[in-house]
């Protein structure tokens, strides 16, 4: 998905800005989760550094938590996208989580979305 957005942010001379939506299930009320929520947080943004790194692509990331259409408008939105491209991940299998989420984010979205 890094590797198709970077292409079409190349062949279209477009800026490229990655984000990566963290969904954390809510706990019981009475549980601090604090520090794991912060745990969390930095692993995806150690994962996508190594991603990025190992793909060769040079563009500003942002880790957010929320609910995914939701996190993705905000982004979206703060960063001025033009376009947004999302893919539910090869590891993940013909029928993960994140394909519930497509009608939301593109239903949500201020501009066109490309899933890959």
């Amino acid at each position: 998905v890094m590797t198709a957005a970077q292409a079409l942010a190349n062949h279209y001379g477009a800026r490229l800005n990655l984000v990566h939506v963290v969904e954390i299930s809510p706990v019981f009320v009475d549980t601090d989760i604090t520090s794991l929520r912060k745990e969390i947080m930095e692993a995806a943004d150690s994962s996508l550094r190594e991603r990025k790194a190992t793909l060769g692509i040079e563009a500003p990331h942002t880790v957010v938590e929320g609910v995914v259409s939701s996190a993705i408008h905000q982004t979206a939105l703060d960063c001025s996208a033009d376009f947004i491209v999302l893919g539910r991940g090869h590891a993940q299998g013909r029928f993960t989580r994140f394909w519930s989420h497509l009608y939301s984010v593109v239903r949500e979205s201020p501009c066109p979305v490309l899933s890959i």
